[in-house]
């Protein structure tokens, strides 16, 4: 009883990000003509996936780059997605704000991140229903996974309980997947590429890869879990980029966040508790950012 009486604030805010990003996303959908060439391609959707097969499966079906006339280096990002979503949600999002190459103006000459090959993985816990009536709306069949099994408060401290499993789970993505560019991430997930950025400068979660050049955060926050307490003592060094939404309840956490990172890029937009649309935001900062450190 206790748990849920400190977990219900929480969940209120959330629930109120989520309710005003369904607002902004049924706007789009309403001004989209039927068979619009702009309306995401629908990914196929599959069981709630075990831990072990939710990370074969991410790479093997929804990593994305788009045809490509670009002759640099390629960009190898894994993607961790947010509370209550999963790889096939965050595809699905990206790909309708125009990550992954559609959902854009038609008028647009150059498609955004088309050196960029974007990974996604599920989570190893399954979100407890009843889940947010928004994502419950909009992905009624997509798995709805999360990081953390629950929050715990205890007379110590925030203790995010199955932290571990969630750490060691991406552990066996950039191992078995990798190596990788850099990680992108929101929501929930953003917290954890922080986490698992400055482990890495720490020298954990490196396995036989070199460490992350980059981290993408959307909507992002510090992990509040008692033991990493220490794990931001020290600035983080891995370049860091930061977006979040004006009207996002949260960004206070995004805010704060920025200060615990050495010189951060940050990047805001008008919207939500959202990733945002490729048009609101200045992508040329974000390619810059990571074509320089390729």
């Amino acid at each position: 009883k206790q748990v849920a009486r400190e977990k219900k604030p929480f969940l209120v805010m959330v629930g109120q990000a989520q309710a005003q990003a369904a607002r902004r996303l049924a706007h789009v959908k309403r001004t989209l003509p039927a068979h619009s060439p702009n309306l995401p391609v629908p990914v196929p959707t599959s069981p709630s996936p075990s831990p072990s097969s939710s990370m074969c499966a991410a790479s093997a079906s929804s990593s994305s780059s788009s045809a490509s006339t670009h002759a640099g280096p390629r960009a190898r990002i894994l993607c961790l997605h947010g509370y209550e979503n999963s790889k096939e949600i965050m595809h699905k999002q990206m790909r309708m704000a125009g990550w992954l190459g559609s959902g854009r103006k038609s008028d647009e000459k150059v498609v955004p991140f088309e050196n960029c090959d974007f990974v996604f993985v599920s989570a190893p816990f399954a979100s407890e229903p009843p889940v947010s009536k928004i994502v419950e709306h909009f992905f009624p069949e997509d798995p709805k996974r999360q990081w953390f099994e629950r929050i715990q408060n205890e007379e110590a401290g925030v203790r995010y309980l199955g932290l571990d499993v969630g750490l060691k789970h991406i552990e066996d993505a950039l191992e078995k997947e990798g190596p990788f560019d850099g990680i992108f991430g929101f929501s929930q997930g953003a917290g954890l590429s922080l986490v698992v950025a400055a482990k890495q400068q720490q020298g954990e979660m490196l396995g036989n890869n070199p460490p992350l050049k980059f981290a993408i955060v959307i909507a992002g926050f510090r992990a509040r879990d008692m033991t990493l307490s220490n794990l931001f003592e020290e600035k983080l060094v891995c370049p860091t980029l930061h977006i979040w939404g004006d009207q996002d309840i949260l960004r206070y956490k995004s805010e704060e966040v920025t200060e615990y990172c050495t010189d951060p890029i940050i990047l805001r937009h008008k919207a939500g508790h959202k990733i945002p649309h490729v048009n609101t935001i200045d992508c040329t900062k974000i390619e810059s950012f990571i074509n320089n450190l390729l």
